[in-house]
This record gives structure tokens, C-alpha cells and sequence, in this order.
């Protein structure tokens, strides 16, 4: 056997034995049992330390989310509807949140919500029309499960969920109307129909000023350029206003034409000019730009929109209201062609002989053309 080389302290007090330090047996005898513990509940450890990271960090998104996520998102500047969040700050209310909320955390929805978000899904005015307790019963879910998904989408509660879709409603989504009000019956429906038409032509009658109506006429026919805007199915109208006030006078221009942005019909526009802005619900941001820039040119603006757009339009020289709700899911727009049929006739009889000259000139090149049947 070798001799046992003998050890001695060191400066710092620790027991050696030629270079290598010599731990107590009690000492050694712990690391050998708890350093193999170590590294064995090291992995579980460290997994109850990401579940913790992770479970706090995903409830602060979804406070974040909750506070912040506006209740629609759509770019419409000139429509009024929104909803006060907790912030107290107004957001934005648009059709299209319903759908983008349910859809984002559809995968994690349990069974019994899930069966309230299909039926949202399918039939989004219902969140509109029905109860708390009638979307249970036609999902064949429990109250309590409409109430957790609501909550689930970022609403304080059901009533602010279906104020929401109601400010949706009133903002022209077609998916919010209910196709299932409609009457039944081919005649009775075309009945209601015609009946919600003359009701539309009824309000937007009532709401008309007929002194303002006649100093844009004035102005039509004073103007030294007109020219119509509209996008979407306003654009519809805009064409037609400019082809009934084109048959009139000169230098009635239509903006954007295709193949042109709208900067290039705006140019050029002054205090001579008048822009007739057709602009009903479910608007672009473009619209309310044109509008600005022609007012900072100093250009008299007509705006021709719904009661919506007449309470956002400011600074313009008139504002033509045309009521639009009629009886079926898309809007009616009889009364915004019967006011722009009147204008041109208003203006056919300001401008006399001179406006009859113009059409009998393009009624002659009609003949010379033979380009109508």
C-alpha cells in the first residue's frame, strides 16, 4: 500500500492534500445526494418557469387587446358611429370586428361558445335584434355561455356588444340586416318595397330647405367648372348627376374618371368653381380628402349624402340630405336620383335658351352620328 501523503491547511484555512483541496465526508456526502437531484428536477423546474412567463405575459395581451381593440375597424371618417370604450376615448364601430373577433379566437373557444360564435357568424344581425337569451336558445347554448363569449371578444358586457352591431347597422352593413324580416310572398314583398321607397321619398322631403336648394342652383349655373365626386355606389349617382348637368352646360367634369386618380380632377379648382360631392354611407377616406382640399381652395361644396354624412359634413356651403333605408338589406337611393333629376331641371330652367340650345345641338349630332337606336 502507498503511504497516505499528509495533508496540512492552507493560507485560506481549506484542508489540502498536495494540490487538491479535500472536502469533509459530511460535506461530500451531500453534493453526491442533491447533485444528482439537481439535475434531475432541473427540467421541471425550468417548465414551471416558462408556464408562469407565458401565462402572464398572455393575460396582459388580453387586457391589452380588451382596452384597445376597436369595436369596428373600417375606414369611414364620416361615419358618426362609435362606441365609448373604457378609456372613455369614442372607437371606431365597423361591420367587419364581429367577424375579425370571432375568428381570432374561434380555435380556443370551449363547445358551448363555440356554438353562440357559428351562429354569429352565419346571422351577425342577430346579435342586433335578439337577446341574450334568445341567442342561447336558437344556438343551443346557455345564456352564460353568450355572456362569456361577448367577453371573451373584448365587450364590457351583451348590451354594449349589441349596441355595437346596432351602430352597424345604422352605418349601412348589409350583413347586419336581417334577410329573414322581409315580407313573405312575392306581391306582398314588392308591396312593402315600393311602400319603404315612398317613405324614403317622404322623409327626404320633410328634411329639405327649398331656399338653399335654389342658391345651388344658382351656383350650378354661375360656376365656372362643376365637378362631381363620388366613390362606390355613389359613384353611380356622381355619373349620373354629371350626365344630366353635362346635357345643360359646359365644363361639367366627372372625378376620378377611369384611368385617373382623383388629384388630377381636383387640380385646378377656385372660388369659381362648385364640387358636388356625392358621398353616401360606408364612404372612403378620399371622400372627406377631396373635401378638404377643395374647401382649402376656396371651391363651393354641395355635399349630397344621408343624414349620417349631413351631421359629419362641416364648412361646406350646402349640405343635401337623401334619406336611404329602404325595406330590403341594401339601401334605396330613389330619393338621391329624384333631388339630382330636380336640380337639372331646376337648372334647365335658370339657364333658358341657352340650355336648350346646348341639347338641341347634341340631339343634332345624335341624328349625324346615328349612335342611338
Amino acid at each position: 500500500m502507498h503511504a497516505e501523503s499528509p495533508s496540512h491547511r492552507s493560507a485560506a484555512g481549506v484542508r489540502t492534500r498536495g494540490r487538491h483541496p479535500v472536502l469533509p465526508a459530511a460535506r461530500s456526502r451531500k453534493w453526491c445526494v442533491e447533485g444528482p437531484l439537481f439535475l434531475l428536477y432541473a427540467p421541471y423546474w425550468i417548465t414551471c418557469f416558462r408556464k408562469t412567463i407565458s401565462k402572464t405575459f398572455f393575460s396582459a395581451m388580453v387586457r391589452f387587446n380588451a382596452n384597445n381593440v376597436p369595436t369596428h375597424s373600417e375606414e369611414r371618417p364620416m361615419s358618426a358611429a362609435s362606441t365609448p370604450g373604457k378609456s372613455g376615448k369614442r372607437q371606431n364601430v365597423g361591420p367587419s370586428s364581429l367577424e375579425r373577433r370571432i375568428r381570432g379566437s374561434y380555435e380556443g373557444l370551449p363547445n358551448s361558445e363555440r356554438l353562440v360564435a357559428d351562429l354569429l357568424l352565419d346571422f351577425p344581425s342577430h346579435l342586433a335584434t335578439h337577446s341574450a337569451t334568445e341567442l342561447a336558445r336558437l344556438s343551443g347554448a346557455s345564456k352564460a355561455a353568450v355572456t362569456r363569449l361577448v367577453q371573451r371578444l373584448g365587450y364590457q358586457s351583451f348590451a354594449q356588444a349589441r349596441a355595437d352591431a346596432r351602430n352597424a347597422q345604422q352605418w349601412g352593413s348589409p350583413i347586419y340586416v336581417s334577410a329573414t324580416d322581409a315580407p313573405q310572398g312575392t306581391h306582398s314583398a314588392i308591396e312593402a318595397h315600393v311602400a319603404a321607397d315612398l317613405e324614403v321619398l317622404r322623409k327626404t322631403l320633410d328634411g329639405l330647405a327649398q331656399t338653399r336648394l335654389d342658391e345651388l342652383v344658382t351656383a350650378l349655373h354661375d360656376a365656372r367648372r362643376v365637378l362631381v365626386i363620388g366613390h362606390r355606389n355613389s359613384a353611380l349617382l356622381a355619373t349620373y348627376a354629371r350626365g344630366q348637368l353635362g346635357l345643360l352646360r359646359a365644363g361639367v367634369e366627372l372625378a376620378p374618371m377611369h384611368g385617373e386618380t382623383l388629384a388630377e380632377g381636383l387640380f385646378g379648382l377656385g372660388p369659381q368653381d362648385v364640387l358636388l360631392a356625392v358621398g353616401f354611407r360606408r364612404r372612403v377616406p378620399a371622400f372627406l380628402s377631396a373635401l378638404e382640399v377643395a374647401r382649402n381652395n376656396g371651391v363651393r361644396i354641395a355635399v349630397l349624402t344621408d343624414p349620417s354624412g349631413a351631421a359629419m359634413a362641416r364648412n361646406v356651403d350646402w349640405v343635401i340630405p337623401c334619406h336611404c333605408r329602404g325595406a330590403s338589406m341594401f339601401d334605396s337611393y330613389v330619393a338621391a336620383v329624384s333631388l339630382i333629376n330636380f336640380l337639372a331641371s331646376q337648372l334647365a330652367l335658370q339657364l333658358g335658351a341657352q340650355g336648350r340650345a346646348r341639347l338641341r345641338g347634341i340631339e343634332q349630332l345624335h341624328e349625324e352620328l346615328g349612335d342611338l337606336v
